[in-house]
């Protein structure tokens, strides 16, 4: 019976009262990608699509300005993975836009000590916000071309 009473205690513990609870993280940090178009005005639109293998976010087409953008729970094996694919006019370009929770993209350099990772997409190619711990700020590090 006290075992019963203890199961039942600890099922009520873990299970949402609430939907807004189940939008948090049972074991890992809660993630959020920002696809902001911030190509000059009067250009063709963004159009974008993004996925994981377990997600497809859908195709989107962004206007000057526009942000496209998704939270997750990061995997408890930090294997997330998130990329998109881009078209502008007649360019394109794809890539991972996260799959790293240190610095949301392997080997892009400093790490990210928020849990969001923010993009810009520009005439000259793709940047992403970047933690500079010698001066305390954020800033928009180059990271791809469009070619």
């Amino acid at each position: 019976m006290a075992h019963s009473l203890i199961t039942i205690f600890l099922l009520f513990l873990i299970t949402p009262l609430d939907l807004s609870m189940a939008k948090h993280c049972a074991f890992s940090s809660r993630y959020t990608v920002h696809i902001i178009n911030k190509l000059r005005s009067h250009s063709p639109n963004l159009k974008i699509h993004c996925a994981s293998k377990d997600d497809d976010l859908g195709y989107h087409t962004l206007s000057i300005n526009q942000d496209f953008n998704w939270s997750f729970c990061e995997s408890i094996f930090s294997r997330t993975l998130f990329f998109c694919h881009f078209w502008w006019g007649s360019k394109e370009k794809a890539f991972d836009v996260f799959n790293d929770a240190h610095t949301c993209i392997k080997g892009s350099g400093n790490i990210n000590i928020l849990t969001v990772c923010k993009w810009e997409v520009r005439s000259d190619g793709f940047y992403l916000e970047e933690y500079s711990s010698k001066n305390d700020t954020y800033y928009m590090y180059h990271y791809l071309e469009w070619s």
